[in-house]
């Protein structure tokens, strides 16, 4: 192992210790190290002198190391951690929680420490480079701050520049993280018009070319696409992911009902709308994202939820790849009934794929004489209109 190596082994180990225990003598760390007692002290001395660690005494058996109060000491942290808690802070800087709070406040005040989360939930801070900072233009900085949003392996949402470096570092695959940045914001002004008052996209042309003359909506719109190309799942598409997987998550419904709330009270006056059809879930779950929207979206007119046969297997539209399996599993498993007769349904689903399900349902209604024309509208959908995805559930 060269110098190097060995010099980041021993500060791996330095910030493990401070982290786990607080405060530590070199004799703890020399039960971890590889490195002779002096080998340690001559470490301990130099990061004593550059002002990321602090003495407790000046010499003897007393002296124990602990954390620097700096932003020098925090960028030492985080190059060996991604992320604390207040309690970590506080014991890496033996002091109580209530001083701990002081500080943390001013590094966040100061844009060194990123803050995420609110009581009762546990709260985390994560830093924030001036490097980092003076990566974005203002108004790089202005849109990713309010479209971007990243989930991570383990299930956070991280929200705005921290987000957007967490994947450009960790996921991209390129280091040239302003361009990326340039990338985006073309890319949205490409695909969006964010100078409209209500954001929706017209997908009609997909169901056009993918099912030619055997179309039976007569317009399909989206809230929000469910993916970009080169920077994948949009934000929108990420909360309805993380609503759909399994967790009673009210407050992330909430803020998607809100998001589609404009959009589809527009289609319902500029399209004489007098029902709306909610499409079934395929998978059980406790709360169920469609559900709760049908439950708190507001409407004038009438509310319906159609449901699906139950099957041994559950076959999720989602999984199947050819388009004629697609059709085949709506065809097969949507119930379309209602004894009233309308003029103009609008169906609402979360995700759209081929537009299978839609178009099978929008089908029935009108063989049925349930209604004279089928409106749809998900909440995320295809940014291509000759393909669809196979887009996975959560």
């Amino acid at each position: 192992m060269d110098n190097m190596e060995d010099k980041n082994k021993q500060h791996k180990i330095i910030i493990n210790k401070l982290v786990n225990t607080g405060i530590f003598a070199i004799s703890d760390i020399n039960k971890s190290s590889t490195l002779s007692r002096e080998g340690i002290g001559k470490i301990l001395r130099k990061l004593v002198d550059n002002n990321i660690l602090k003495k407790t005494a000046k010499k003897g058996s007393n002296v124990k190391y602990k954390l620097a109060i700096n932003d020098k000491a925090l960028a030492f942290l985080f190059e060996y951690i991604e992320q604390v808690t207040i309690n970590d802070l506080a014991r890496v800087w033996d002091v109580g929680i209530s001083s701990a709070k002081k500080y943390v406040k001013k590094f966040v005040d100061e844009d060194i420490l990123n803050k995420f989360g609110s009581p009762p939930k546990k709260i985390i801070y994560t830093y924030m480079s001036q490097k980092d900072n003076n990566i974005f233009s203002l108004e790089q900085k202005n849109i990713i701050e309010k479209y971007y949003i990243y989930t991570t392996p383990e299930g956070r949402l991280l929200k705005g520049i921290l987000g957007f470096l967490y994947w450009a570092k960790n996921k991209s695959g390129r280091k040239d993280i302003g361009n990326l940045a340039e990338e985006y914001v073309n890319t949205r002004k490409k695909y969006y018009d964010d100078q409209t008052g209500v954001l929706m996209i017209d997908a009609t042309e997909k169901l056009h070319y993918i099912f030619n003359n055997g179309v039976y909506i007569e317009k399909l719109f989206h809230r929000d696409f469910d993916a970009l190309p080169v920077f994948g799942k949009t934000a929108l598409s990420q909360m309805v992911r993380t609503a759909k997987s399994g967790h009673a998550n009210q407050v992330l419904m909430k803020k998607i009902v809100e998001k589609i709330q404009k959009s589809v009270a527009f289609i319902i006056t500029q399209y004489h709308i007098d029902c709306v059809i909610f499409i079934p879930p395929t998978v059980a779950r406790k709360t169920q994202l469609m559900t709760f929207i049908m439950e708190q979206l507001q409407v004038p007119c009438d509310k319906i939820a159609f449901s699906k046969v139950k099957t041994l297997i559950p076959i999720q539209q989602k999984s199947l790849k050819k388009i004629e399996d697609r059709i085949l599993n709506a065809k097969k498993t949507i119930i379309a009934a209602s004894e009233q007769k309308y003029k103009n349904i609008l169906l609402i689903d979360d995700v759209t794929g081929s537009g299978s399900t839609l178009n099978e349902t929008a089908k029935k209604i009108i063989s049925q004489n349930m209604a004279q024309r089928v409106y749809a509208f998900t909440i995320t959908g295809s940014a291509k209109a000759g393909v669809f995805d196979v887009i996975s559930e959560a």
